[in-house]
């Protein structure tokens, strides 16, 4: 009997500015399909395509006292390294990613909330960047 995938982590860095603790992320993965069908063809014909992936990220930003420029504009910057991780190898966190996938992407937008109560959230959507499919690692050990 299979067990069930628990566990959540993320992050990500930005080129040029803080980066943030994710508490939530999505990503689909998806690749294009082209319909290839021609005259005398008596069903449909398809071949895939190249992937892409987008997705989005919520959580926490972090704090740095050394950064003293962490704009919204460098945040949305081309490059952002995105970690997206299912489950951690062990259970002390120590940074291990056991099952995640780790892609550059294009932070296409962002928004920042802060409440009374001391909550300073951000979230952002993302995009596949550099053309080349995410690194997938897996070990389910």
């Amino acid at each position: 009997m299979p067990s069930y995938l628990t566990g959540n982590d993320g992050s990500i860095t930005f080129p040029n500015a803080h980066g943030a603790q994710f508490n939530t992320w999505n990503a689909t993965f998806s690749r294009n399909v082209s319909d290839i069908t021609g005259y005398g063809d008596t069903g449909r014909r398809r071949q895939l395509g190249i992937w892409d992936v987008s997705g989005s990220a919520g959580g926490f930003l972090e704090f740095d006292a050394a950064n003293t420029s962490p704009g919204v504009a460098d945040m949305a910057e081309d490059g952002a390294s995105v970690v997206l991780i299912a489950r951690q190898a062990n259970t002390n966190l120590s940074g291990v990613n056991a099952c995640s996938y780790s892609l550059t992407a294009v932070i296409s937008d962002i928004a920042i909330t802060s409440t009374k109560t001391g909550d300073a959230a951000v979230s952002f959507n993302f995009s596949i960047s550099n053309g080349t499919i995410p690194t997938e690692t897996w070990d389910e050990a």
